[in-house]
């Protein structure tokens, strides 16, 4: 069934459209039905948290890593870590650079510019950790397709190389370890930082050492700002990450918690947290300026310096929130002349390459469809593209290879350069070549549950908390209800655009708010149909159930 409405298009199960004789373990088995859990992984879902279970060798190149790594670190040879400048690649990064200094050994990163190299393996950047003098070369969050120049630096200066990554190969067999999950349909779709974990455990095994405390907390900020799908042994890492992450002494854990404001009085984050306050700190100097300075902060050896660093970042951070404001507001006209199109471009010239993704990103959420931002740098266009499932960007981008200067990416998230000369022949071969139907851009919620309002109370609140952490493949529930009245409500906010009241029931009576609702006053003394959510506030040291409404029309 689809209920469709001007702007948006609300998506639920026949089955799931007002069912009778609702309880709290009906509601909880609805949405792990919707989830794809079947009867016999609920309990393990629910309640299997144990990280220590987590076995590195399910990968195949595990073992031969180990042995390359630990002689490394017990000949105190210098190791290179050639890792990537988004969140994912510099937490990982930083989990083996602390996990090889933690066990004696010499580390050496290396974090590619945004904007003068871009993602992916250079050969100006494997040289520079080769004239540090490592001889050893561990990839993070990137390297799978870069296997014609690590061949060629293999046989000519003979160096060792480990792969770490996560994103499609272009071929199946290596001629040196290779650390992927997309390799074998049976492991845990991991992050970079999630596979650089897995890793940095397999090291402390094998030296029978403990794994450093915050660790875990990297590998969980990586997972879920590399929206990797919350199953399997990401939840188990995630799970115990953020219980590490509101309870660390790790400086870097500490000093971003301190800058977010976060104190935690009652439990640990949810995943919003990570989404959006740890994430965008750590992938703000990228963005706009040199990565080196989260790795730095990642890595720090004493609280002043992590301290010193993160008031650097947050200055970084407004600078970047500023500009984004201003991209966004510079380009509503184009993209309102867009809407209607299968495919939107953004000519975003003028501002950081860092700031693209994640325009793009907004947008696929706001319209679901897929969105190409580019910049001019010299003669090149850089892109940034994001999408839904709708469109798969990989495979659709993999059959114009022709125009690339450089490409990577997945199904969801890629960036390329071509020439610019070559912009008008590529805008209309991805347009020719789409199997999308123009349509009028509609946000799409999939909801869990149409459900009357009586069959809310607070218990259930807890209920879903047994979910958590919610994520990709685990969003949050959402439900859809009908013909009811909310009191008491007002406008809120320093531009009033939110409101907040009052919704009752039969259970009793509970705390509403609404995020960027427009025309509030028409929904008072009516009838409304609302989307929403249920989420606890922490404010003042105490802890509030709220209903959140996301969409509200009138019934």
């Amino acid at each position: 069934m689809i209920y469709e409405n001007e702007n948006y298009n609300i998506i639920i199960d026949d089955n799931n459209i007002d069912p009778s004789n609702l309880s709290n373990p009906k509601i909880l088995k609805i949405i792990l039905h919707n989830r794809n859990v079947s009867d016999d992984k609920v309990s393990d879902f629910l309640h299997n948290c144990n990280i220590d279970k987590i076995n590195p060798y399910e990968f195949p190149d595990m073992e031969k890593s180990i042995e390359i790594i630990s002689d490394f670190i017990n000949q105190g040879k210098k190791i290179g870590v050639y890792g990537d400048f988004d969140a994912d690649g510099l937490t990982g990064t930083a989990i083996l650079i602390e996990t090889i200094e933690n066990l004696g050994g010499v580390a050496k990163p290396f974090i590619p510019h945004r904007e003068e190299e871009g993602h992916g393996i250079s050969k100006n950047g494997l040289m520079s950790l080769i004239d540090f003098g490592c001889e050893l070369i561990i990839t993070v969050d990137t390297g799978t397709n870069s296997f014609d120049l690590i061949e060629k630096i293999i046989d000519e200066k003979k160096i060792n190389f480990i792969i770490t990554d996560h994103h499609i190969p272009e071929k199946n067999s290596f001629s040196y370890p290779i650390l992927n999950p997309v390799l074998d349909k049976n492991i845990t779709d991991y992050s970079g930082a999630g596979v650089a974990w897995i890793l940095a455990k397999a090291i402390y095994q094998h030296f029978d050492k403990p794994m450093k405390e915050g660790l875990t907390s990297l590998a969980t900020i990586g997972t879920v700002a590399d929206v990797a799908p919350l199953l399997k042994n990401n939840r188990i890492i995630v799970k115990n990450g953020l219980v590490e992450i509101s309870k660390s002494k790790n400086f870097a854990i500490s000093a971003l918690n301190n800058i977010s404001g976060k104190k935690f009085f009652f439990e640990p984050p949810e995943t919003e947290y990570i989404s959006f306050s740890l994430a965008p700190r750590i992938n703000t100097p990228g963005r706009i300026s040199d990565a080196y300075t989260s790795l730095n902060l990642l890595t720090a050896k004493t609280s002043k310096i992590a301290h010193n660093i993160s008031q650097k970042i947050e200055q970084m951070n407004n600078k970047r929130k500023s500009l984004s404001l201003e991209l966004w507001e510079k380009k509503q006209e184009e993209i309102e002349s867009q809407k209607n199109l299968p495919i939107i471009f953004l000519d975003c010239s003028g501002y950081p390459l860092g700031l693209l993704g994640p325009l793009a990103g907004r947008l696929v959420d706001d319209l679901s469809k897929p969105v190409f931002c580019f910049a001019k740098k010299e003669n090149l266009y850089k892109f940034s593209s994001r999408s839904n499932e709708s469109y798969n960007l990989f495979n659709s981008l993999s059959k114009l290879e022709k125009y690339f200067i450089n490409f990577g990416g997945h199904s969801l998230a890629a960036g390329f350069s071509i020439k610019s000369n070559d912009y008008k022949d590529f805008y209309k071969e991805i347009i020719e070549a789409h199997e999308l139907k123009f349509q009028k851009s509609k946000k799409n919620y999939n909801v869990d549950l149409e459900i009357k309002i009586n069959y809310l109370n607070y218990s259930l609140w807890d209920e879903l908390k047994k979910l958590s952490p919610f994520g990709e493949k685990n969003p949050e529930p959402i439900f859809f209800s009908k013909n009811i009245k909310l009191d008491s409500i007002r406008s809120i906010g320093s531009n009033k655009n939110h409101i907040s009241g009052k919704l009752s029931n039969k259970q009793g009576c509970f705390d509403f708010i609404g995020f960027n609702i427009k025309n509030q006053n028409k929904f008072s003394n009516s009838k409304v149909n609302i989307l929403f959510k249920l989420r606890t506030d922490y404010w003042n040291g105490k802890k509030q159930k709220k209903i959140q409404i996301i969409e509200i029309t009138k019934a």
